[in-house]
């Protein structure tokens, strides 16, 4: 324990000793006038604290809101990644496609895409 502590204390002690010899009347007063000067050390102590507090219970209550946008802007994100994704694989399909030796009439017709299907399943197994 520090010097200031052990003179609190001992100064506490030496005024609970002196407060038992007093009337009621004089304690009455001695107690209402420490919740005053409790009272106003708070209010000077504590009182520049109250803005952060305000500011805090502010940011509480938008935390759902802000974890909202942000989980909707992540799913946008995502969508947008995969849509891209999907038109650079179809723009490679086309690209092949429009490469081919085979003219565009060849995959319109239906026995050829029968063909298709049969041998891209036999390719798979």
């Amino acid at each position: 324990m520090n010097d200031e502590a052990r003179f609190g204390r001992r100064i506490g002690g030496m005024l609970s000793q002196r407060n038992a010899q007093l009337g009621p009347e004089a304690r009455a007063a001695l107690a209402e006038a420490r919740r005053q000067a409790v009272a106003a050390a708070s209010e000077r102590h504590f009182g520049s604290f109250r803005a952060p507090r305000a500011a805090m219970s502010w940011w509480a209550s938008a935390k759902p809101a802000v974890a909202a946008v942000l989980v909707l802007g992540i799913l946008f994100a995502g969508g947008y990644v995969n849509t891209a994704r999907t038109q650079a694989v179809q723009g490679e399909v086309e690209t092949a496609l429009l490469a081919d030796d085979l003219p565009i009439d060849a995959y319109l017709d239906q026995g050829f895409r029968a063909w298709l299907l049969v041998e891209s399943s036999s390719s798979r197994s």
